[in-house]
């Protein structure tokens, strides 16, 4: 005898795929964040500083490093807010 579920139409993932774009966005959120403090905290590091001491440039480094995380994700923020509008 057949199953009947067998030819049941698959259930639409669609609720699941929403969910998991919220939640992405979110951690995307938290994530640029945390690179924003991080970031803050570089900079009252490089002020304590004087300008020619080595350990501005690395720190000079880190910043850059961090501003085009943040430019990525504030991108993929963007992409993952117009997907669930």
């Amino acid at each position: 005898m057949s199953n009947p579920r067998d030819h049941a139409p698959e259930p639409s993932d669609d609720g699941g795929d929403q969910i998991a774009k919220e939640q992405d966005l979110h951690a995307t959120e938290d994530s640029i964040r945390a690179d924003l403090a991080r970031l803050s905290t570089i900079e009252t590091a490089k002020s304590a500083l004087h300008p020619t001491d080595p350990e501005v440039d690395r720190l000079s480094d880190e910043a850059v490093d961090l501003a085009d995380d943040i430019g990525r994700k504030a991108r993929a923020e963007r992409q993952l807010g117009q997907d669930l509008g």
